[in-house]
C-alpha cells in the first residue's frame, strides 16, 4: 500500500442533506438520512443569441437561477422527517436547506445553505425497491425579521 497518498474525490454516499428545524437566527440542523441523489441547478440562465450577419450564434447570461431535486426513501411506521417536509411542501412554508460533502460536526465540510420552496413531488414504488418521494425545490423569495434578504449561501463549518 503506498503511504503519502490521498483521496481526490469524494462520493455521493458520504455528502449529508439537512434542514433546519430551528429558527433563521438559531437554526437546528436536523439531517435528511434517507435523502439521496441530490441534484443542483446553479448560475446564470444562459439566452441564445442570433443576429444577421453572423454565422453563429452566441450565448448571454441571464437572471441566476437556484433548484434542484432530491429523492426521500420512505420507510415504514412513523417518520418525523417526511412528515416535516411533507407539512412545509403541502403548507407552502419556506424550508432551508444544506448539503454537505461530509458530516455537518467535521470542521472543514463545506457546501451550501439554501432557502428553498418544495414542490410538486413524484411517488415510486417499483418492485423490490424503495418507496421513494422525489422532491424537486427552488430558492424562495425569503427575507430575515430584519427585511434583509436570504440568499444561497456557501458554507464551510468551523
Amino acid at each position: 500500500m503506498a503511504s503519502g497518498l490521498s483521496r481526490g474525490a469524494y462520493s455521493g454516499r458520504e455528502t449529508k442533506l439537512y434542514y433546519n428545524s430551528g429558527t433563521h437566527a438559531v437554526p437546528a440542523w436536523t439531517e435528511i438520512p434517507r435523502g439521496k441523489n441530490i441534484q443542483v441547478n446553479d448560475g446564470p440562465a444562459l439566452s441564445e443569441i442570433e443576429f444577421h450577419g453572423a454565422s453563429s450564434t452566441g450565448n448571454i447570461p441571464g437572471y441566476d437561477k437556484f433548484s434542484g431535486s432530491y429523492e426521500y426513501v420512505r420507510k415504514r411506521g412513523t417518520d418525523a422527517v417526511y412528515a416535516a417536509l411533507k407539512s412545509a411542501r403541502r403548507n407552502k412554508n419556506i424550508v432551508v436547506l444544506r448539503h454537505l460533502n461530509q458530516d455537518i460536526s467535521v470542521s472543514g465540510a463545506d457546501g451550501w445553505d439554501a432557502p428553498v420552496l418544495l414542490g410538486e413531488s413524484a411517488s415510486t414504488a417499483n418492485g423490490g425497491e424503495g418507496v421513494m418521494e422525489t422532491f424537486p425545490f427552488g430558492k424562495a423569495d425569503a427575507f430575515d425579521s430584519n427585511g434583509d434578504s436570504v440568499e444561497v449561501e456557501d458554507v464551510v463549518i468551523a
